[in-house]
């Protein structure tokens, strides 16, 4: 604004269109260095892999219909015990957390 006043419209497009570009870069340069910061990785992070059809979740899997869960016990668990979950092969299913109304002799129960 103070360009604008000072000197003409033109020479103020210019100026905010250059502090814009250095603004905008200074913030790209911010987020690449906090993308690859060591430690942002969450405490309590795990690795999910499945392969050659498997199926697997990093917490729950619900079947459709199954009841939801109550009490103290649902939810994700959080803490040291998480491992990293995978499942490899046709019809393997790995989960982090809990299988719920599921019974594997039976396939799905409501």
């Amino acid at each position: 604004m103070l360009v604008a006043v000072l000197v003409d419209l033109d020479t103020a497009d210019r100026v905010a269109s250059v502090t814009g570009a250095v603004v905008g870069l200074a913030g790209l340069v911010v987020a690449l260095i906090a993308l690859h910061a060591p430690g942002t990785t969450a405490p309590d992070s795990r690795r999910v892999r499945a392969r050659g059809g498997g199926i697997a979740a990093g917490g729950d899997i619900t079947a459709p219909g199954a009841p939801p869960r109550t009490g103290a016990a649902a939810g994700p668990t959080t803490g040291s015990g998480q491992r990293d979950v995978s499942a490899t092969g046709r019809g393997s299913v790995a989960a982090g957390g809990d299988i719920n109304g599921v019974d594997p002799g039976q396939g799905h129960r409501p």
